[in-house]
């Protein structure tokens, strides 16, 4: 027999409040003095109400089960459902409202959530047979817990990004789905239908999804078969497989020619659509990349949409009405105001060995002529090597030695007469004079955070004209910093374009702080739909989708709710700036 035991009970991995598990006797005798504790029992002239079959069967249920609670081969989690029926005296919750609950939860699948872990198809079957008060009890148990898996998982609880990404910094947002049901047991088909995030984002992906599936369904697009690389004016068989396959998604007019196998002006026009839909370079060349991506299933594309709609649920009910958003795999930034975007440009973020973290900031403040304090990491593993060949690549990058014992301008601070080829190790502090060349550009923006993350210019801007932008050691370069500067700085006095050339042109370094913090969010999408109405695709460069796939396989699969209680250690990201010149 169990004394109380603490139980952390979790929906698809999220914590929710503490409860205890008694022993049965403790049990059955609070259930029989909680009955005569009511109102019923204590009214004038009246004898103390009995509990019906299924109350005395929800309650020996649930008094008899530990942790979980076995019906056939539905599990559930007793301990959360003890704490949903204790405060109504274990009497069925549902009863004919199950008529409007049932469809809702059979629906959850347009929202990416798998059904079978719903109870769906146990529940139907009780319903169906004469309703006896164990199937009564039953079919309630089960709806029940139906229910708090769909609302955890609706508010995007069925894993915890902590615990798959060690440089996820955005905290997911509370919710206990007991009190949820609890406090909405009266009016739960309107309840529920306010828990899918509240982001148009969010439900043009779902759209996007279903549009997805019925291709699937309808036996999919058709594949281009591989080859060498197919460029404009070419005659081969597989443009007509082009044709048909950009005539599928759009790309391709409707009534254009679908069985030509030349390679026109029209088809390079769809190609180089297909292509910038997919963060391709818009070459028209239709290399491996292209007919990769041309041949990825419908079914597969849809998956990856439930993946970002999963992102979507971990963010809070509403962003800040202001504020900068950098969608890392798109490589691309965007200032908003009042909802709408008013600034957009391509950014530069870190490459797979060096991810851009997820993370939410405020920027204070902004640095012109900012110097560069180059990491250690990059002292000894790139400027080090460069040092050994070249003892002056220090004074041609504007680089020096830091240290009590270096005298600044000192011939030593400049790398002279150091034996380089000696060392393992950059034993001084490196950093780089402010100027043109600095690898931080002419303006850094703070974002303060425990991971030294901030968004920066950059003296190199021809990297902008790659599709593929994921370049540096974690931080974002900006494409236009300057007009940046002047949007932030708007509020702040007469800082005209003018006056920011004018401070820059001055040398000097200083910082410049915000009238008004602003929020910065760096997210990843892999997939949105963007405001012309396209599906936009971007390669899963940190394998974030992978990771997030598998967590949910496991959580869906499981047949006990997952504990996640041991997590992994974050990781302290250092932006490590650009990579030394």
């Amino acid at each position: 027999m169990r004394g109380d035991i603490p139980i952390i009970t979790r929906f698809w991995g999220k914590s929710v409040q503490a409860s205890l598990v008694r022993p049965s006797w403790l049990n059955a005798a609070l259930f029989s003095l909680a009955i005569l504790a009511s109102p019923e029992a204590w009214a004038v002239g009246t004898a103390a109400p009995q509990p019906d079959g299924a109350t005395t069967e929800i309650h020996r249920r649930l008094t008899e089960a530990s942790d979980v609670l076995k019906i056939d081969n539905e599990v559930l989690d007793a301990d959360a459902l003890r704490r949903f029926y204790e405060t109504r005296l274990y009497r069925p919750a549902w009863g004919a409202m199950a008529d409007q609950l049932l469809p809702i939860l059979s629906a959850a699948d347009q929202d990416g959530i798998p059904l079978h872990p719903l109870h769906l198809a146990a529940i139907n079957a009780r319903r169906q047979a004469a309703m006896s008060p164990q199937k009564q009890a039953e079919t309630d148990l089960l709806l029940t817990d139906g229910l708090l898996r769909y609302a955890s998982a609706m508010r995007g609880q069925r894993v915890d990004p902590e615990d798959i990404e060690d440089d996820w910094f955005i905290e997911l947002p509370q919710f206990n789905p007991v009190i949820f049901l609890k406090d909405h047991v009266a009016d739960l088909p309107t309840a529920l239908q306010t828990l899918s995030a509240p982001y148009m984002g969010y439900q043009l992906l779902k759209s996007r999804m279903a549009d997805l599936r019925q291709i699937a369904a309808a036996g999919d697009w058709p594949k281009v078969t591989a080859g060498p690389p197919l460029k404009p004016d070419a005659d081969d068989p597989r443009i007509a497989e082009v044709r048909v396959r950009l005539l599928a998604t759009g790309e391709l007019p409707a009534g254009s020619d679908a069985t030509s196998t030349q390679y026109d002006a029209t088809l390079l026009a769809a190609v180089q659509l297909f292509q910038r839909h997919h963060g391709l370079a818009d070459d028209g060349a239709m290399g491996p990349r292209t007919i990769a991506a041309m041949n990825v299933p419908a079914a597969e594309r849809a998956r990856q949409i439930a993946l970002n709609m999963e992102r979507w649920r971990w963010l809070p009910d509403r962003l800040e009405k202001d504020h900068i958003v950098v969608n890392v795999p798109a490589a691309q930034m965007e200032v908003v105001e009042d909802g709408a975007a008013v600034m957009s440009m391509k950014v530069v973020v870190g490459d797979p060995d060096h991810p851009t973290p997820a993370l939410h900031a405020r920027m204070t403040s902004l640095v012109l002529n900012p110097i560069w304090r180059v990491p250690a990491s990059i002292a000894t593993n790139e400027i080090l090597p460069k040092l050994k060949k070249n003892p002056g690549y220090l004074i041609a990058n504007d680089l020096e030695l830091v240290s009590p014992d270096i005298l600044p301008g000192s011939p030593e601070s400049q790398g002279v007469g150091i034996p380089w080829h000696s060392m393992n190790s950059m034993p001084w502090a490196v950093r780089q004079r402010a100027g043109s060349d600095n690898s931080l550009g002419r303006i850094k923006f703070n974002i303060p955070n425990n991971d030294d993350i901030y968004l920066h210019d950059t003296p190199n801007h021809k990297a902008f004209g790659r599709s593929d932008r994921a370049l540096s050691h974690g931080c974002v370069r900006l494409e236009h910093p300057d007009d940046l500067a002047l949007y932030v700085l708007r509020d702040k006095g007469d800082w005209s374009r003018d006056k920011l050339e004018g401070e820059i042109g001055k040398g000097d370094t200083h910082t410049v702080s915000l009238q008004k913090s602003l929020p910065v969010w760096l997210l990843y999408w892999t997939m949105w739909v963007d405001a012309d109405g396209v599906l936009q695709v971007r390669d899963d460069i940190y394998d974030r989708d992978l990771h997030l796939a598998a967590a949910l396989a496991k959580a869906n699969h499981a047949p006990l709710l997952p504990d996640h209680t041991q997590k992994f250690l974050p990781k302290t990201v250092v932006c490590e700036g650009c990579r030394a010149p």
